[in-house]
């Protein structure tokens, strides 16, 4: 599913450059979940976005299902994006004054599908992570856990082969953090790639796979079973 090849970012400030990620290989399978581990500022979150193509790396190869990330123009990115890649970030971000199921339901708004087949579609997944309670609730009435399942099924609208979570358990308690490690297993078990960025040990360990970041490089990998 993934390649990275000896990648490298840098970012630019006025008078120096600042070196983020290293000479950064790895691979991710089909169907595989795999957690990344690091101190702050060691790189996690800018490699994510590079395998969620909302950044581009300075030098080496990135293959994402077959595709050369690393030559694609700006368009062609946003289409990887839109087809194949689902997002959950720590902080939620919701429109305020739209019930669950048109906020779950914005990717086909863009998307150009109707009205009532987006919702539908929203309707579908809200009751998948056990929400179909909610549905006419507003995103400022839920709890931190339910805000975190909503936001994973709007990650699932389009149906992606590969999905993204930077910390989605950093604002939770231990209780609701079990609960959004335990779907996102649960969704793993289904077939869906998972790439996950987190500092809780806990919670990488429900992965397949853990990768160790340091200074801009992987250090080391295991199973996370070991």
């Amino acid at each position: 599913m993934i390649q990275v090849r000896a990648v490298d970012k840098s970012y630019t400030l006025p008078g120096q450059k600042i070196p983020v990620l290293k000479k950064v290989s790895l691979d991710v399978a089909e169907g595989e979940f795999v957690a990344i581990m690091g101190p702050s500022g060691t790189g996690k979150s800018t490699l994510l976005n590079l395998l969620g193509c909302l950044d581009v790396a300075d030098t080496g190869s990135l293959i994402l299902d077959q595709n050369t990330i690393s030559k694609m123009d700006d368009r062609a990115l946003a289409d990887i994006r839109n087809r194949k890649l689902g997002f959950v970030f720590q902080s939620t971000s919701f429109v305020d004054y739209l019930d669950l199921p048109d906020n779950v339901a914005m990717p086909g708004f863009y998307s150009g599908m109707s009205r009532a087949e987006s919702r539908q579609r929203a309707i579908e997944l809200l009751k998948q992570v056990g929400l179909g309670h909610r549905l006419s609730h507003l995103p400022g009435q839920l709890s931190g856990g339910e805000s975190q399942r909503v936001a994973i099924a709007r990650a699932l609208f389009n149906r992606p082969r590969l999905l993204l979570a930077d910390e989605p358990t950093g604002n939770l308690d231990s209780r609701n953090s079990g609960e959004i490690v335990k779907m996102l297993r649960d969704l793993n078990t289904e077939g869906l790639t998972i790439v996950l960025i987190t500092h809780d040990e806990t919670v990488a360990k429900a992965a397949d796979k853990i990768f160790f970041m340091q200074d801009g490089k992987i250090e080391a990998s295991c199973n996370a079973s070991q």
